[in-house]
């Protein structure tokens, strides 16, 4: 049993190393299609976003502020500017 704020899809996932990336905040994602993700950051974290056509959609947050997850513009599957 695993108790984490991460998603399932990125922990059993071949693909979570990829999501994650080296912190460089742009990754590419390999697979039939490339999707590319940006990482946002915030006061005290930071948001993962990645590319539907010309906006940002909301993949997940990380935040020591409470109040972040409280916030309705990062919710996912929110759209958010980069």
């Amino acid at each position: 049993m695993l108790y984490t704020v991460m998603p399932l899809e990125r922990i059993y996932s071949n693909r979570a190393q990829s999501i994650l990336g080296n912190g460089t905040g742009e990754e590419k994602v390999k697979g039939s299609e490339e999707t590319e993700y940006r990482t946002v950051s915030l006061a005290h974290g930071s948001v993962y976003a990645r590319r539907e056509g010309d906006k940002y959609i909301v993949d997940g947050i990380h935040s020591t502020d409470m109040s972040d997850y409280l916030n309705p513009s990062y919710f996912p599957g929110s759209s958010i500017n980069v």
